[in-house]
């Protein structure tokens, strides 16, 4: 388990990303609506996972994972300036598919049709008494 630092600077990591994220000005970026959802960064603070997930039909997520790559340097920078730490990590870009495993079972709930008329369920108990 993290410890506290550790969760503060994935935090804080989280939180700059996405500051810097709104500067960029890469069309495949900005059209995506991309965001960072989390970071993991390394006890030794050399790397850090960076998950981000994005809203676009147009681009696919190897697209967006190469504009973020090329993105990489501007974004380290960004990160050194403006975060205090001892090393700027070196960013590794994972995408986050939660949000599209979160839509498909809501939209499998939504289908789901419930009925109150009798005789439609199965109940043991009437079987029972067919018996």
């Amino acid at each position: 388990m993290a410890g506290y630092r550790q969760l503060r600077i994935n935090e804080t990591l989280t939180k700059a990303l996405a500051e810097a994220l709104r500067q960029l000005k890469d069309p495949v970026i900005t059209e995506s609506f991309v965001s960072v959802t989390d970071v993991s960064c390394a006890k030794d603070l050399k790397t850090a996972n960076v998950y981000f997930s994005f809203l676009s039909k147009v681009y696919t997520e190897k697209e967006i994972r190469t504009a973020l790559k090329k993105a990489a340097g501007f974004l380290r920078t960004y990160l050194a300036k403006n975060v205090n730490l001892r090393e700027t990590p070196a960013l590794n870009f994972v995408f986050d598919s939660s949000l599209e495993r979160g839509n498909r079972i809501s939209e499998i709930l939504s289908g789901i049709t419930f009925s109150d008329e009798p005789g439609n369920a199965e109940d043991p108990e009437d079987e029972d008494e067919k018996q």
